[in-house]
């Protein structure tokens, strides 16, 4: 899964392309920190077979089961950077 993470009226904010998942910040990090933990809790949230898989399906992401590693991969404009869960 890709997350933006953008300038936006004035701090940084991370984005999931395809779920309307947010984080802010100040900085880079604190935002890309904050949507690993609202990615987590909307994953923990989801997490059972007939929510989680409809849930990802639905935003592009056909085939995830309770067996799939999600990576979420961070895109901006200093760099790409990758965290697992």
């Amino acid at each position: 899964m890709t997350a933006r993470v953008s300038w936006d009226d004035g701090k940084f904010v991370a984005k999931v392309d395809s779920l309307s998942l947010e984080g802010s910040g100040e900085s880079v990090r604190e935002a890309q920190d904050e949507l690993i933990q609202v990615m987590r809790t909307w994953i923990e949230a989801n997490d059972v077979p007939e929510n989680l898989a409809p849930a990802l399906a639905n935003a592009g992401f056909p085939g995830v089961d309770e067996d799939t590693e999600l990576q979420l991969e961070f895109v901006e404009s200093l760099g790409t950077y990758t965290s697992e869960y």
